[in-house]
């Protein structure tokens, strides 16, 4: 936690603000994951057009990269969601990957180990891994890929 905090006293004002956005956005997606079916909500999020997400992100720059976006977000998902993240933290950066006109992908997985079920969600752009660590995707299996 506190190590999160640091990160934040560490962001500049435009960070921040973006920032806060995320974490509203994530507690909207806590809410639809809730009640909406999982591709029924990727499929919303494909159908948001770039316009649409300009107007809600209001700092957001049009030309801004997944290396740039990925902790801000995680930073989000970490204050709204806590651990077992993964999933919202791929959705808000498949949203905005999408809605810069980005062929992205929410890939769901399942541990390869036989001693515990996990899952994991992360998001690929022709096959690349965003955000997340090739070696930590490399123990699951994949079971389900949601394209834009």
């Amino acid at each position: 936690m506190l190590r999160a905090l640091r990160r934040v006293a560490d962001l500049t004002l435009l960070e921040l603000a973006i920032l806060l956005q995320f974490i509203a956005f994530s507690l909207c997606l806590k809410v639809a994951l809730s009640v909406v079916s999982l591709p029924r909500l990727v499929s919303f999020l494909s159908g948001t057009r770039s316009h649409r997400v300009r107007k809600l992100v209001v700092f957001l720059q049009e030309d801004s990269e997944p290396a740039q976006l990925f902790p801000l977000i995680d930073l989000a998902t970490r204050v709204s969601h806590g651990v077992g993240r993964c999933l919202p933290r791929s959705l808000l950066l498949f949203w905005l990957l999408h809605a810069n006109h980005r062929s992205v992908s929410v890939c769901l997985g399942v541990s390869k180990s036989l001693t515990a079920l996990e899952a994991h969600a992360w998001v690929e752009q022709d096959g690349v891994v965003l955000g997340d660590a090739v070696s930590l995707i490399d123990r699951y299996t994949l079971v389900l890929r949601l394209p834009a």
